[in-house]
């Protein structure tokens, strides 16, 4: 992977503004015939996402290291490594506009970098911060995606938050193209308090990962034992 791309929470680190940080682990059985599938049998995943606002915008980065025992089926190894990272320019900021209390509360130029040992996907748009009830944050970015593996595309990703009760959330991202489907969402218990972790913040629960492919028809969909550390 690109030395700027694993450079890429460093760079987020010198900027000052609020931030969050966590550190996810997944395990699912990922038999099946997409590219996010295994040769046979379950899926190991290790994620670390950070998110950081800065005076003109807002940077999001996150990398997952995968293992799977007995390979991976687009690659036939063992192991993959992917990361992503998302900065966005306010055009609220920049031109001093005000925030708004409606439907669309910040508009954004938008970009994003993805990149595995084989894969490398840059993306031009723009974005925006949504005013949704029931969710503390709802962010739509819609991209035009240059990529060297597949057709050049266009990519509508939503990312989502919302509290249920003081322990529970729910929180998610979805991606749209014209070429396949994907959408990642988690129903997480914060198990903290009861085992007296007085730093940051345990949660347990699970993930639906769902996967489809509009030309092949192919799907994946699976549910994944998670837990997740923030601080």
């Amino acid at each position: 992977m690109r030395r700027y791309l694993l450079l890429a929470p460093l760079i987020a680190l010198q900027l000052s503004a609020f931030s969050t940080t966590n550190i996810q682990y997944l395990y699912g059985n990922f038999e099946g015939p997409t590219f996010l599938d295994t040769q046979s049998g379950p899926k190991h995943t290790i994620t670390m996402e950070h998110y950081r606002t800065w005076d003109y915008g807002d940077i999001f980065t996150f990398f997952d290291y995968v293992y799977a025992k007995d390979g991976l089926r687009f690659t036939d190894k063992k192991h993959d490594l992917y990361g992503e990272f998302s900065p966005r320019i306010s055009l609220n900021k920049l031109t001093s506009l005000p925030t708004s209390s409606g439907l669309i509360k910040e508009y954004y130029l938008a970009y994003q970098y993805n990149r595995s040992e084989t894969y490398i996907a840059n993306l031009y748009g723009i974005g925006s911060d949504l005013n949704i009830p029931g969710f503390q944050v709802f962010g739509l970015n819609f991209y035009r995606k240059i990529q060297n593996i597949g057709k050049d595309t266009y990519q509508l990703s939503g990312n989502y938050y919302a509290s249920i009760t003081e322990q529970w959330h729910f929180e998610g991202f979805t991606d749209w193209t014209t070429e396949d489907f994907l959408s990642q969402n988690q129903l997480l218990f914060n198990i903290g308090s009861y085992i007296q972790i007085h730093e940051g913040k345990l949660d347990i629960g699970t993930e639906w990962h769902y996967y489809h492919e509009n030309n092949g028809h192919t799907d994946n969909n699976v549910f994944q034992a998670m837990i997740k550390y923030t601080w």
